[in-house]
């Protein structure tokens, strides 16, 4: 480089190839944010994010509600099945109730039929011909009729096989007519009403010689 002196001369002097402020840039040259790969993704990452949110954010008001209406759906479907079960049963046994109401007024029937019955094969033996049997006959036959026409019937119990659900077994008889454990003899009537046993059959059941 060349300067001039006092004296208007000219000097050369070698200050080198770099000046101080061409060794400063080199030092420390300016980056080129542009060119830096990945900055601008390093530098958005310090930003916060909306999926960050503290856990305690508060709760969406519209998810709450629709939850809470899920619920109540679900427990008013359940009450209303419920419901109908109980109307069900109770029309069941209603209809039960109404079907069966009979059963006392029959139990308490079936003795002075039993009286009849008696009073009717005592005077057979007597005198079949009188005409009063005849009359107690019938009144019999009326009451039968009209268990019949309510449902009320009676179990076939003789010469049947021995059905612990219908007969009452009150002794058992030697015989070698008939198989094992037949009633053989009816002592007392059984009735039905409707699939119900009223009173069982009481009978004598065979067995072997």
């Amino acid at each position: 480089m060349f300067f001039k002196n006092k004296n208007n001369e000219e000097i050369y002097e070698d200050l080198g190839d770099n000046t101080e402020e061409d060794e400063l840039e080199q030092q420390d040259p300016e980056v080129d944010t542009s060119k830096v790969e990945g900055l601008d993704e390093a530098l958005k990452g310090d930003e916060p994010k909306e999926d960050d949110a503290p856990k305690d954010a508060p709760k969406d008001p519209v998810k709450e509600l629709e939850k809470a209406l899920a619920e109540e759906k679900e427990r008013t479907l359940r009450l209303y099945a419920e419901l109908d079960n109980t109307r069900r049963r109770a029309a069941r046994e209603m209809v039960e109730e109404r079907k069966y109401s009979g059963m006392d007024v029959i139990r308490a029937i079936l003795p002075v039929m039993d009286n009849l019955q008696r009073a009717i094969d005592a005077a057979t033996q007597q005198n079949a011909d009188d005409p009063l049997l005849e009359g107690v006959k019938m009144v019999y036959q009326q009451l039968t009729d009209a268990l019949k026409q309510n449902n009320c019937t009676r179990i076939e119990a003789l010469n049947q096989p021995f059905d612990p659900n219908f007969h009452q077994a009150i002794s058992q008889m030697p015989s070698a007519d008939v198989p094992e454990n037949t009633c053989i003899v009816v002592a007392q009537e059984g009735y039905m009403l409707f699939d119900r046993v009223v009173r069982a059959s009481q009978v004598v059941v065979s067995k072997k010689p």
